[in-house]
């Protein structure tokens, strides 16, 4: 038997069947009638064309061609045959192993021979197999199925019968019959590694992901010399199975076995970069540009990885590349641009909106499914969720609580789908109590989460992901629910036709902005972010001396994660370093590349890198207590603060924000109106940097600022959660009420 793997799937070529009509020989005598049933004697018919030889038999002919068959002559086993046919042209057994010699050079020949045989023998086994390979590799998949059915009539649980039957049924869709069949084979054959392989890329496609990294574990614990793309097939399972490290490993393989596969390498740069391995993940996107120095997925997320890295070497060309690809209209690419890493990148409005729509093109192709229609019995509450991986640790975690916690149950029915297994984290249990219905379904595939929706007859729903990690985008595509809302956790519009609102305000997008969203602006009256007003702990704030910053000079602060951080703007923190003495930059640790990277451009401007003080990461209530140790906040730009604004002003530290055309860069901006200091709000660099330096030199400036801020704190929106529910509450009721109208 001899396998072959087509899309990761093994293939059995050969079944290894005993037929069960198999009929053999004896030696014939020469003086005997010929077993051709011509009634002549065999030394006067078939036997004549040995004359002065030493007659042969049947047996040893056999013998022959399959010793040289298995030796890897098929032309010399293919001559022994048709000798053995001459003399015996109702062998069966011969026309199966003729038509396999033949197959690799001469198909129809080899078909012929199987189809010989079956004429022989109708309940042929052997020649019922291969034929239905043949008819298969034609895409004549019924046919195939027919043949696969007739071998298993008299060869029953054959495995490669049932194996390649599975395949077949797999291939126009029956993948429930297909799966028993490989469970079939691995009943009669626990250790079989076809069905194996077969079984886990068909688990592994309907998001069975538990199990079919378990399969894969018993494939990979029997043998490991597979092609590249069973290994690929492996690290994608394992990626689900959220197993980044066993995912890069086995993408290392596939890259060490298909070194020319660019696909490979775009997945192995992505996870290398997802996991922090940044020069790691350089060095397969580069290998990604060596071959087509225009993909824009690998341009995007080498530019990422750099921006994360805070190495800004050859970072300006990047991003010209990438802005010339996305305005343009070529929107037919197989690698486009990744939308999250653009958020960070000082592209356009119109850029970003085609990284989405691209972006987009890529989760669902062709016509949409119908929208959802639900309606609501009289006096029913309406029906609102939000699907969200991020009940954890997570920024806009954050934030979110205490809304979530104020919503009144007497106008909406709250649901939450967790894409996240249960970790027992405290953000998750909080998150777990807040509402009504709290659905773990983690485990279930997009089609069934989907499903599951419909079920539930939800009217509203919330996506809390968007383009972002283990974000499950496909659920939205099935169109689960009549509305679908983008909602806080891309900040950007998504360009799928799907979602029919941008949850946002009136200065995050504003009304001339509005053309570069397809979804339609869901604007709150005051802003759109939330607050956990909870998270700031009582007592008195963090000493200087705690926070390890010096007790004299001013202290500048943005705790933005280091891919925000870009060059034109840390250039203004060195020019306010240099123009205020004994000041300091306190920034967010995240890692010693990035400490070693903004030191060395410091000393490059002329700065004393050790006015540079990197904050450790701390539990959230501790760090959003030790932001009031700073004097001011200094927003990044284009992607710029949001929880992280939302810490400062909550702890009493005044932010400034540069607001431009992208919603990443009008987040700060929302909150400061919503807290009622839409003077710290600049539109330019110039500005940005004129206003910083004069709220840094005039202390009865800025110590007016802090004490509006603190005035504010408690009659302002912003962090008035009963408030902030209600607005939500009315609405949600409100497009509802418009979609029935």
């Amino acid at each position: 038997m001899t396998s072959s793997t087509r899309r990761g799937k093994i293939i059995l070529q050969h079944s290894g069947l005993k037929p069960t009509t198999l009929s053999t020989l004896s030696a014939v005598s020469r003086t005997s009638p010929c077993p051709c049933g011509s009634g002549k004697r065999y030394k006067d018919c078939h036997g004549a064309i040995r004359a002065g030889r030493q007659p042969a038999t049947t047996d040893s002919l056999l013998d022959d061609a399959q010793a040289a068959f298995t030796a890897g002559r098929p032309r010399d086993a293919a001559a022994s045959l048709r000798r053995l046919l001459e003399v015996v042209p109702d062998n069966v057994a011969a026309w199966n192993l003729l038509g396999t010699c033949l197959k690799p050079t001469d198909d129809a020949a080899a078909s012929e021979a199987w189809w010989r045989a079956l004429d022989l023998d109708p309940e042929n086994a052997e020649a019922s197999f291969h034929l239905g390979n043949r008819l298969r590799e034609q895409g004549e998949h019924v046919a195939a199925i027919i043949h696969y059915e007739r071998a298993l009539r008299s060869a029953p649980n054959h495995p490669a019968v049932l194996n390649n039957l599975g395949l077949t049924l797999d291939e126009i869709g029956e993948r429930e019959r297909a799966e028993g069949c490989y469970r079939q084979v691995l009943a009669v054959d626990p250790q079989h590694t076809g069905a194996l392989a077969n079984l886990a890329n068909l688990l592994s496609a309907r998001e069975a992901i538990r199990e079919a990294n378990a399969v894969y574990d018993r494939l990979f614990a029997i043998r490991r010399d597979w092609p590249a793309t069973v290994w690929i097939r492996r690290a994608i399972a394992q990626n689900q199975a959220l197993d980044p490290n066993g995912a890069i490993e086995s993408y290392r393989e596939a890259a060490r076995l298909a070194p020319d596969d660019m696909q490979v390498h775009v997945r192995l740069g992505t996870l290398y970069v997802q996991q922090g391995r940044y020069a790691e993940g350089e060095a397969s996107l580069r290998r990604v540009l060596e071959h087509d120095p225009g993909n824009r997925y690998a341009l995007s997320m080498l530019a990422h990885a750099r921006q994360q890295r805070c190495d800004w070497g050859g970072l300006d060309d990047l991003f010209e590349q990438i802005e010339r690809a996305l305005e343009g209209e070529n929107i037919e690419t197989e690698f486009p641009c990744m939308p999250f890493a653009t958020l960070a990148m000082p592209l356009s409005a119109l850029a970003q909106l085609h990284a989405a729509q691209r972006w987009s093109r890529t989760i669902a192709r062709g016509a949409l499914p119908p929208r959802k229609e639900v309606s609501a019995a009289p006096g029913e509450r309406l029906r609102v969720a939000f699907a969200t991986w991020n009940t954890r640790d997570h920024p806009t975690m954050h934030p979110s609580l205490e809304f979530w916690e104020k919503i009144d149950r007497s106008r909406l029915e709250m649901f939450t789908y967790s894409l996240r297994a249960d970790d027992a984290n405290p953000f998750r249990r909080r998150a777990e109590a807040a509402f009504e219905h709290y659905l773990d379904v983690s485990q279930e595939s997009v089609a069934g989460i989907a499903q599951r929706i419909r079920e539930d007859r939800i009217a509203i729903l919330i996506d809390r992901n968007g383009y972002t990690l283990n974000a499950r985008e496909g659920i939205f595509a099935l169109r689960p629910a009549p509305l679908q809302i983008n909602c806080i956790g891309f900040p950007g519009t998504l360009g799928a036709e799907w979602y029919d609102y941008i949850f946002t305000d009136r200065f995050s997008v504003p009304e001339h902005l509005q053309c570069f969203y397809t979804e339609r602006p869901l604007y709150m009256p005051h802003m759109a972010f939330p607050s956990d007003t909870t998270r700031l702990p009582p007592g008195p704030p963090l000493t200087r001396a705690a926070c390890g910053l010096p007790e004299s000079g001013f202290v500048f602060c943005c705790f933005n994660t280091s891919y925000k951080i870009l060059p034109e703007v840390f250039a203004i923190w060195m020019r306010l370093l240099a123009a205020v003495p004994g000041s300091v930059l306190w920034l967010l640790d995240t890692g010693a590349e990035v400490r070693s990277n903004l030191r060395g451009e410091a000393r490059r401007a002329g700065i004393d890198p050790a006015r540079l003080i990197f904050a450790p990461v701390v539990p959230v209530g501790t760090h959003v207590a030790r932001n009031a140790a700073a004097d001011l906040f200094l927003d990044s730009y284009p992607y710029g603060a949001r929880t992280t604004a939302n810490d400062a002003l909550l702890a009493g530290l005044p932010v400034i924000t540069c607001a431009g055309e992208t919603l990443v860069s009008r987040i700060a901006g929302s909150q400061l109106n919503a807290i009622g200091l839409p003077e710290l709000i600049t539109t330019s660099f110039a500005e940005y940097e004129a206003l910083a330096l004069r709220l840094a030199t005039e202390p009865g400036l800025l110590d007016g600022y802090r004490e509006r801020l603190r005035a504010n704190r408690h009659t302002s929106p912003l962090f008035d959660m009963a408030r902030y529910a209600r607005d939500f509450e009315d609405a949600m009721l409100r497009i509802w009420a418009e979609h029935q109208a």
